[in-house]
């Protein structure tokens, strides 16, 4: 009896190990199985956006927006395969701040770069100088602690001049980016002792029929030059009305985008450029681009329609692919400006919109919309998938809060009879110069300045 029960208890004592093994397996298989699946997971988050970002479920989409936002990759400079930052330091995040004794970086009315009409607000009649007592600082802004302490914190013109022998900026883009293109033009032109030397190069087309312009600056041997191409959607017009040849006219080619091709005329301007700065966006609206219908190209496909911000993607796409194949990024630093607000009241350019009695800028505790925020995540989506290090100029939020700085009713040489009864639209987008756009070029010297590349090494 006393045997028996030693071999029962022996029995029983075996069946609960091999009853705890059995346990253990199941929890080491379940925690294997739970593991794989949330290593699975979070590598679809951050991968699947970067490696097919259009093909994502809406929802899906709609939730890494979210995280996105609290965790965002969007920090200055750099958008690179391989980095998003180099470091928390966001120049483009500070406030206006009013210095009473601020001089611009060339005096009013001096700089025979600038066209009269619009940007010219000083020859135009404006008579008010205090939108230029404003200084954007982003110093003492809490993102910025990680700043350098070496970087410039403004703009040396003789020293950008001086780091520009031998060199060539290219703007391509729309009228905003000629705005910036002919305050770096004055600013350079300033620093220049013998201002006989500067000129610009034949065959500039002005302002009305949307032209190129470059500027020459050959004194002290500076063999510099500042040039600006138009080309507004970065891509390919095919016929474009302010481009079209009496051929062209006769034969009744068709007006379309190739969204599959780079604009030819402007890359052969800019791809030997050793600074070429970037904008596209004000020219992506309905009336530009015939409301999508039978206007958006492919190959030999024609859209019937296609939506913009679509048609704005597979744009941004091409100009990506062309950059990242053609540009010598040892060589050439791209630059892409974001847009810069308009301030129209009571209405639109085209609807009787106002912004002429602005005298101030919009005070810096009033919060920031970003417009239309789905193309700007288009273009943030566009930048990130490229090879080539591109300087983000995220000039959209220090352009919201400075209203008083268009032209306005300042956009023509007009008598004070003829503004007064003039009908025409204000204009509410450009900006005087000097002005606001002078702090965007600023900025592009910061940011050289902090990127390090070639002659901008410090």
């Amino acid at each position: 009896m006393e045997r028996h029960g030693t071999w029962a208890k022996l029995c029983h004592l075996m069946e609960t190990v091999r009853s705890t093994r059995k346990d253990s397996m199941l929890l080491v298989g379940f925690g294997f199985i739970f593991g794989a699946s949330t290593f699975i997971f979070i590598a679809s988050i951050f991968i699947l956006p970067f490696l097919s970002p259009s093909r994502m479920n809406p929802l899906l989409q709609n939730n890494l927006n979210r995280f996105y936002k609290k965790f965002t990759l969007l920090h200055f400079p750099y958008y690179t395969s391989s980095t998003t930052s180099t470091g928390e330091c966001n120049i483009f995040e500070g406030q206006w701040v009013r210095v009473s004794n601020r001089e611009p970086y060339y005096p009013l009315g001096s700089c025979p770069y600038i066209e009269r009409s619009p940007y010219d607000c000083y020859k135009n009649g404006r008579p008010d100088d205090a939108y230029l007592k404003w200084q954007w600082q982003w110093q003492s802004h809490p993102s910025n602690n990680g700043c350098n302490k070496n970087i410039p914190s403004i703009l040396n013109a003789g020293d950008f001049l001086e780091r520009l022998r031998g060199k060539k900026v290219a703007f391509s883009g729309d009228s905003l980016n000629r705005n910036m293109f002919e305050s770096l033009a004055c600013i350079l032109w300033n620093a220049v002792p013998d201002k006989s030397k500067v000129s610009w190069l034949p065959g500039n087309i002005g302002h009305d029929i949307r032209g190129d312009m470059a500027v020459r600056y050959e004194a002290s041997d500076y063999n510099c030059t500042v040039g600006f191409v138009w080309s507004p959607f970065l891509v390919y017009e095919t016929n474009p009305k302010n481009r079209r040849t009496q051929e062209g006219i006769q034969k009744q080619v068709r007006e379309t985008m190739r969204l599959d091709m780079i604009d030819p005329r402007a890359s052969t301007f800019y791809r030997d450029a050793d600074v070429v700065v970037f904008d596209s966006w004000h020219w992506w609206v309905g009336n530009k681009v015939h409301n999508g219908k039978d206007y958006f190209q492919e190959g030999n496909s024609l859209y019937p329609q296609l939506e913009i911000n679509k048609a704005y993607k597979k744009a941004l796409g091409t100009w990506r692919r062309w950059i990242d194949k053609n540009i010598d990024s040892n060589k050439t630093q791209v630059a892409f400006a974001e847009y810069s607000e308009t301030h129209y009241e009571g209405g639109q350019w085209n609807t009787h919109g106002k912004c002429n009695r602005e005298t101030e800028p919009i005070m810096s505790n009033e919060t920031y919309r970003r417009r239309n925020p789905s193309r700007a995540k288009v273009l943030h989506d566009t930048l990130r998938l490229m090879k080539t290090p591109v300087l983000y100029l995220n000039i959209s939020k220090l352009t919201y809060y400075r209203a008083d700085g268009h032209p306005s009713i300042y956009s023509k040489n007009l008598t004070v009879q003829e503004r007064i009864a003039s009908t025409d639209p204000q204009d509410c987008v450009h900006w005087c110069l000097p002005g606001v756009p002078d702090t965007w070029n600023e900025l592009l010297y910061i940011a050289l300045m902090r990127a390090g590349k070639g002659s901008f090494a410090q």
